[in-house]
């Protein structure tokens, strides 16, 4: 498939549909993005456990994740605890206050 056709986002759409990690995505062309909402009372995340079943899910469909373009952004109190990095293939996660997500800022 041709870079910069309109047929390749929408075959890799395609190709992603049965993407499921147990906690809300946001998928919009060839970018994923996990979403974890933690009760104020609660102090733990289940974020690893997520990431672990889409690294699963990416080694069963022969796809790899662009570590480089991987980022963790941590919102509210728990922005202030010291929660642990997570690891994709032995590379640590960069946490960041602000990423440049399709376009806009979040």
């Amino acid at each position: 498939m041709p870079q910069g056709s309109w047929v390749g986002p929408l075959v890799f759409i395609v190709l992603i549909d049965d993407l499921s990690t147990g906690c809300p995505l946001h998928k919009y062309v060839d970018v994923t993005t996990l979403s974890e909402l933690v009760q104020p009372k609660q102090l733990d995340t289940h974020i690893l456990t997520y990431l672990a079943e889409l690294l699963t899910w990416a080694a069963h469909n022969g796809m790899e994740i662009n570590t480089s373009k991987t980022k963790e952004m941590v919102f509210g109190r728990l922005a202030n605890t010291n929660l642990p990095l997570p690891n994709i293939a032995s590379q640590t996660v960069e946490r960041v206050t602000t990423y440049k997500l399709l376009g806009g800022l979040v």
